[in-house]
């Protein structure tokens, strides 16, 4: 069997939802992510690049905030990207952080969020984009990570997550366990000052929360169904516990990474 194609699958931007998916998606992470760059000082004169970027709205902060450099937004998709108007020191580019670069040397900043735990091999790309950083410069990572499904009190929903898990591997490639591991990348990358941080989703205590994971389960629902990892009937009851006023659980962690080149 060939290897899965991100654009091909449950997450392809062509997918029904995918553009409202990824707009809660960023409602819900943006903070977290601003909060690692104001960290570590972006300067109004940075050159970066967003991979993987999606809908843009980092793309589109990173812009506000660095008017004075320059800001490439790349993905393997630009549609959503190019929806609205671009800034004039914002470029969109195709891109395919797996075989194209940047010029080494060439970047203050490279952040990428929900992107390498779909590749095949993450640590080879985490290497390449480090080669970007000029010295001092800084990546950041972010990808997510599953709680055991088992520790759930709630065993339909649990059985939801497993299987969203066990079809995004299918379709995309993903590896859930590849967040815990991009600290050790880092470091093994030749990145100094590595730090992490974390955020935990919380369903049932949160709309937009809720609205999130209700889209992500509604774009896996034909592929569950087609691959036979679950009925309609079992989605539906697992759903409904977002429904229910009494309902609190944890579904994944968001892992915030970052490392910087050695000066």
């Amino acid at each position: 069997m060939s290897d899965p194609v991100y654009q091909d699958g449950v997450l392809a931007h062509g997918t029904r939802g995918e553009r409202e998916r990824l707009r809660l998606l960023e409602q819900l992470n943006d903070p977290a992510t601003v909060a690692v760059f104001e960290q570590l000082g972006v300067a109004a004169d940075w050159h970066c690049v967003e991979a993987g970027a999606g809908h843009g709205s980092i793309a589109r902060w990173l812009a506000a905030r660095c008017p004075d450099g320059r800001v490439t937004a790349t993905d393997l998709d630009t549609a959503l990207l190019e929806a609205s108007p671009v800034p004039a020191n914002l470029t969109v580019a195709r891109h395919d952080v797996t075989r194209d670069d940047f010029p080494a040397g060439s970047q203050d900043l490279v952040h990428a969020r929900a992107l390498l735990g779909h590749l095949p091999d993450p640590e080879l790309a985490l290497d390449r984009m480090a080669g970007w950083l000029r010295p001092g410069g800084w990546i950041v990572v972010e990808d997510p990570t599953y709680l055991p499904a088992a520790a759930s009190p709630y065993p339909r929903f649990a059985e939801l997550l497993e299987a969203c898990q066990q079809l995004l591997a299918r379709t995309h490639g993903t590896d859930h366990s590849w967040a815990r591991r991009i600290p050790a990348a880092m470091a093994r990358a030749g990145l100094t000052d590595v730090g992490m941080t974390i955020r935990v989703a919380v369903c049932g205590t949160d709309d937009t929360e809720d609205a999130f994971w209700r889209r992500c389960f509604a774009q896996a629902t034909p592929g569950l169904i087609a691959t036979g990892l679950m009925t309609a009937e079992q989605i539906t009851a697992a759903v409904a516990h977002l429904d229910d006023p009494a309902f609190t659980d944890t579904a994944w962690m968001m892992v915030s990474c970052w490392g910087r080149r050695p000066a």
